[in-house]
């Protein structure tokens, strides 16, 4: 339906060259994380990956509508992808087989070589990818969420680190639990909520993301049993600031 040409009216480039060569990214035209451009809450996983809600771009113009999500947006898109099928697209060739293959293979794995910058690993409106490589001879590698995130904050982590510990203090004492706690479940429950790790969620969500784990806390059986004696679960963000101020 592509014809193996980029769907930006006016751009010819190949999605995939006769040499192999990948310029072409397979794009979701409402985005796949809550952070992302065009994001649609009302949107099922399926919806979300399904082929009408995909795009496939240059990677040139991939960021050119991610970074300009105002001018284009989802009606935007599914008309430029209409547009584009009516004219570029073809009766299925062998090859196309082949180009599909390396498209999906190019979504799954990023491979990453003398890097000296930031990498952002899941997180919400960045570059998504399931498999990550990188060659170094450091035998430690450093990974700093990048600014404008709640990792990048120091008392936004604090904060949510302590309701973590919290959650895990509180969830743990269960003893009518039917299977042993696991005290990571709740970093990948954050992950799913808010589509990435939460040290990568952009600053813009810090509250939802604490209230999500406020909530988690209040549904303990010790919560509910401190609250019916008048004891609070867990302090405010204020409260916290207040009690263990930043030391510079």
């Amino acid at each position: 339906m592509s014809g193996n040409i980029c769907a930006f009216p006016g751009c010819s480039l190949p999605l995939v060259d006769g040499t192999g060569t990948i310029a072409g990214e397979i794009c979701h035209i409402k985005a796949r994380s809550c952070s992302g451009p065009r994001f649609d809450p009302a949107q099922s996983e399926e919806e979300r990956h399904g082929f009408a809600n995909l795009i496939l771009l240059c990677r040139q113009h991939h960021k050119v509508i991610d970074d300009q999500s105002g001018i284009y947006t989802a009606d935007v898109l599914q008309e430029m992808k209409a547009i584009h099928e009516g004219i570029a697209g073809r009766p299925e060739q062998k090859t196309d087989v082949f180009y599909a293959k390396i498209l999906l293979n190019a979504a799954q794995q990023v491979e990453i070589t003398n890097n000296s910058g930031n990498i952002a690993i899941n997180s919400p409106g960045t570059v998504q990818a399931q498999t990550i490589t990188i060659k170094t001879n450091q035998k430690k590698v450093s990974i700093t969420p990048p600014q404008g995130t709640i990792g990048a904050d120091i008392d936004m982590g604090r904060y949510v680190e302590y309701l973590i510990k919290r959650y895990n203090e509180f969830a743990a004492k269960d003893s009518s639990r039917p299977t042993r706690f696991a005290y990571g479940a709740i970093y990948k429950n954050v992950e799913t909520q808010f589509g990435g790790h939460w040290k990568l969620v952009p600053t813009s969500m810090f509250a939802a993301v604490c209230l999500y784990l406020q909530k988690r806390i209040s549904k303990t059986r010790l919560a509910k049993q401190n609250a019916s004696n008048g004891y609070p679960a867990f302090s405010t963000y204020e409260e916290f600031l207040t009690k263990h101020a930043t030391r510079l």
